[in-house]
Formats: structure tokens, sequence, C-alpha cells
């Protein structure tokens, strides 16, 4: 696992992006939404410095496959899972980006050990790697994107 602090230049661009896109439903968020089953936003050039920033904490090792938001109103969590495909011919990792994170907004827990994040931070770990939330205890949402890599 790997955590490193990066403030973004265009944080009000992705805003506007996320206020302006749609969110939905996901069986593995609790009281909030996400774009992962509607839409992979790799290709969106507004999120373009979210990809190359996973990209260079890997030293341009991983390619990105998929990205997606959610968003975690009060209350709001998601389960614990895992992003592995099964497939063991090439190395695969999982990254989240914690855009925008409230004071007491639920931590990240990796293979049952709680991870203190804090916002702009970028989080690299494992597929295969079993991950949830605790609860956002916070009166705000936390906006939280999420990656999966593959090995070039």
């Amino acid at each position: 696992m790997f955590v490193t602090n990066i403030i973004l230049d265009n944080k009000n661009e992705i805003m506007n992006f996320i206020n302006k896109h749609k969110s939905s439903e996901h069986t593995l968020v609790e009281n909030g939404s996400s774009t992962y089953d509607t839409h992979n936003l790799k290709h969106e050039k507004v999120l373009s410095s979210i990809c190359e920033t996973f990209k260079k904490i890997t030293n341009n090792k991983f390619e990105i496959i998929e990205l997606w938001f959610n968003k975690y109103k009060k209350g709001g969590y998601v389960k614990p899972h895992h992003h592995s495909n099964g497939d063991t011919k090439i190395k695969y990792l999982t990254g989240v980006y914690y855009f925008k994170k409230p004071k007491n907004s639920g931590e990240l827990i990796i293979k049952e050990k709680e991870i203190d994040t804090k916002e702009n931070d970028f989080v690299i770990f494992d597929i295969a790697d079993t991950h949830y939330t605790t609860k956002n205890l916070s009166n705000k949402t936390k906006i939280v994107f999420s990656v999966n890599m593959k090995e070039q």
C-alpha cells in the first residue's frame, strides 16, 4: 500500500464536472451515490490530472482501466469488497483519491487496518485487498475518486 498527498491544480474544474455529472445508487454504497455502473470517466479531459497522478505514482508502469467517483452524505459509507477479477497473469492495483474529505467523514479500512486519510490523499493498494469505509459522521459530503489499474 502507498499513500501520498498531492494537491491538484484544477480542483475547481473537477468540482464543476462533479456537480454537472449524474451519479446513481450502487449496491456497495450506503447513503450516497456512484458513477461506477453508469460511466467510466477515464477519458474525461477535466479528470486527466487524476489519472496522470495515479500513473505517475506507479512510475507509469500501470494504465488506468476504470475511473469513477462516489459521493457519501451523512451516514454514508462503502461496504466491504475487493476489485479482483481472478486474473493472476497480470498485476492489478486499485486506488482512491480523496477529493473532498471533511472532518469525521469516515476512514478507509484495508485488510481490517484503518488508514488515516485526509483530503488530497492518493492511496494505492492491491486489487484483491478487501476494503471498506467507516460512516461519514459529518454534515458535509465526502467525494472520492476510485481507479482500477493494470500493469502495462
